[in-house]
């Protein structure tokens, strides 16, 4: 995809900042697409590998963010969390290519100011709230709130 002189600036300005405070993710191509990807660890140790889809019209829509690692990712039952499809006790939108998808933004509440390092922080806090989840049975919502 050829991106445009704007879109390239602010592509370059992204990864300025997930250099300093998520360094271990890399523009890759994945699935046809441009994608981040890195880990992430939990309080408790646990790491997750994820993939962002940087959006075709970015920075116009909220990026598509999946756990591609540990596969499956399972819930406090040991099921995976793909059974929830879309689900907003679990904070979780249709799977993509097997794996679960993590509701970071509503799109009506998205606007182009938000940056990826802002749904990579949504998604470490998604991540704690998975970590409690799996501890105590609690869907998400017990532990988070919807948000903007």
């Amino acid at each position: 995809m050829a991106w445009s002189a704007e879109q390239q600036n602010r592509l370059n300005k992204e990864w300025e900042i997930l250099e300093q405070y998520f360094p271990g993710f890399q523009f890759v191509n994945a699935d046809g697409r441009l994608c981040l990807d890195g880990w992430i660890s939990t309080n408790s140790g646990m790491n997750y590998s994820l993939r962002l889809y940087v959006p075709y019209d970015v920075p116009n829509s909220v990026p598509d963010v999946i756990i591609t690692n540990p596969n499956p990712v399972t819930d406090f039952w040991g099921r995976n969390l793909t059974i929830y499809q879309t689900n907003a006790q679990m904070h979780l939108l249709t799977p993509i290519n097997g794996y679960p998808k993590i509701c970071t933004y509503k799109a009506t509440y998205w606007n182009p100011n938000r940056t990826f390092y802002n749904v990579l922080m949504k998604v470490r806090i998604w991540l704690e709230a998975l970590e409690g989840h799996k501890t105590t049975g609690q869907p998400l919502d017990h532990y988070l709130s919807h948000q903007i």
